[in-house]
């Protein structure tokens, strides 16, 4: 008995220890959990988006959708859902306090002071916006724990491990088939290899385990819908998005897609939303498609077409989108979605009408709302979300780190910083470029922008290794990122500050 109440002191006096060195993450966490739990019961059993209903019955017959790749649906599909919806948000709340701390421990293994690897979290912990998407059966949630799993993995540890090369690559594998926007994760995570000076293997690793799974997707794709891709509705996608500014008159259009070529002056023409979903507006339900060719393939071949001649009017367009996510305030402008769809309502928002169909489908009666709940929400969201400005001074900082400004240049941190912030562009461009703003499509950049610019901020103020003597050994197998720029990698010592 003494032994064991020893024990129990011993543990009791550790756990102290740590919630003594980590009081304000753990601060945080506990907001964002109570939070959570809130929007929880605000809106049961689940919110449902326009897209939710087709995941839900992908997750049931299981094929390669056309439209988006399958990989949320499959993790649906995983889910007990026979008998509560529910279970959606709950497991994707647990994932987006599971994303808080591994960013925080992350960020602490590299040297980032623990106060400011706190708040790089509370975009996280603590954005309306978050929460908001976490409750709806959306992929976003997954996504986003996906990217960051396969970030964690790859700096974790000095030298990288073939294992976590191999998972990592699985991660951003999933990420890809989750959104196809992620499949050019891999090029930032492959330089970052490279600059850290990592074996051949690790890199090898790294893509087979990222590239295997794909093919292996394509190949399936192919069996359903007869060509090799993740999705099949990219020129679609694309032909909208340059449809609103699309002049016909600057260059010749093959017969097949001439029917593209809106008639509308430019300025009065539908939104790009309409041009994509529309039957009403859209010129693409309206091609005759030609033998061996699919509707999208066609609108992408016209899209394409635009572009290059009319590459200004499309860059134009994809910068001023690309910067509004940058904004202070979730504003909209003429021709974007709604931004109330990302915010919480006063009663439960229904978008299709079959909604409670499929709510009692999996066991409840019917989509319900706490008033007193979802009134408090919407008060929280209307104060409680990150500016752009702020993301977007991190997003600066980061790549002046990984750069190599000032002391950036000798911090170890320089890949690091590099890696959250082009994985970050790496997502939020392809998206803005390909498609049309909407501030779900801006969500991910909360998950990965803050810790970006806690590693910015700290490689940049770091001190010199010449200057940052007596820190002490780190701990067996910590990260020690060199510069990544050809020189010397900075010892372990330096890349470990006391602090840790």
């Amino acid at each position: 008995m003494t032994a064991l109440r020893e024990g129990a002191a011993r543990a009791a006096s550790a756990l102290a220890a740590i919630a003594r060195r980590h009081w304000l993450f753990l601060v945080l966490l506990v907001a964002g959990a109570v939070l959570r739990a809130v929007t929880f019961f605000a809106y049961r059993p689940a919110l449902l988006y326009y897209d939710s209903i087709p995941y839900l019955d992908n997750a049931e017959q299981l094929h390669p959708f056309s439209i988006r790749p399958a990989g949320y649906a499959i993790f649906l599909r995983i889910l007990p859902l026979e008998n509560e919806l529910a279970v959606v948000p709950f497991v994707q709340h647990l994932l987006g306090l599971a994303i808080a701390v591994v960013l925080y421990l992350l960020l602490s293994r590299l040297g980032v002071p623990r106060w400011l690897a706190a708040l790089a979290t509370v975009p996280v912990l603590l954005d309306g916006y978050q929460l908001n998407i976490e409750q709806y059966v959306l992929s976003e949630t997954l996504f986003g724990a996906l990217i960051v799993g396969g970030i964690a993995l790859l700096l974790w540890r000095r030298p990288l491990g073939l294992l976590a090369a191999s998972v990592a690559g699985l991660a951003f594998a999933g990420a890809a088939v989750t959104r196809a926007s992620a499949v050019l994760v891999i090029v930032p995570a492959v330089l970052v290899l490279l600059f850290l000076r990592e074996r051949p293997s690790r890199i090898a690793a790294l893509v087979g385990a990222f590239a295997l799974p794909l093919a292996a997707y394509a190949v399936w794709f192919h069996s359903y819908h007869g060509t090799y891709s993740i999705s099949g509705y990219g020129g679609r996608f694309l032909y909208a998005r340059v449809a609103p500014f699309a002049d016909c008159s600057r260059f010749s259009v093959p017969p097949a897609e001439r029917v593209l070529c809106p008639t509308q002056p430019v300025g009065r023409r539908p939104t790009i939303e309409q041009f994509m979903w529309s039957e009403e507006h859209s010129p693409v339900y309206r091609v005759a498609v030609p033998p061996g060719k699919t509707r999208a393939q066609v609108a992408g071949a016209f899209a394409k077409r635009v572009i290059r001649h009319q590459p200004v009017d499309y860059a134009k367009r994809v910068v001023r989108d690309v910067l509004h996510g940058f904004a202070p305030t979730k504003s909209r402008r003429r021709g974007d979605l709604p931004t109330a769809r990302w915010q919480f309502q006063l009663t439960y928002p229904i978008y299709r009408r079959n909604t409670n169909a499929y709510i009692r489908k999996y066991g409840d009666k019917r989509a319900q709302s706490d008033p007193r709940l979802a009134r408090f929400l919407r008060d929280y969201q209307s104060v409680a979300y990150t500016p752009g400005t702020v993301l977007g001074v991190a997003l600066v900082l980061a790549l002046l780190a990984a750069l190599g400004v000032g002391r950036a240049r000798r911090s170890g941190l320089r890949s690091a910083t590099f890696l959250f912030a082009a994985v970050s562009l790496a997502v939020y461009l392809p998206t803005i470029a390909a498609n049309q703003f909407t501030w779900r499509y801006w969500l991910p950049n909360l998950v990965l922008l803050g810790a970006a610019g806690a590693l910015g901020i700290t490689a940049l103020t770091r001190r010199a290794p010449s200057d940052a003597g007596g820190d002490g050994e780190p701990p067996r197998g910590a990260a020690a990122a060199p510069d990544g720029n050809g020189t010397e990698p900075v010892s372990p010592a330096a890349a470990e500050p006391a602090h840790r």
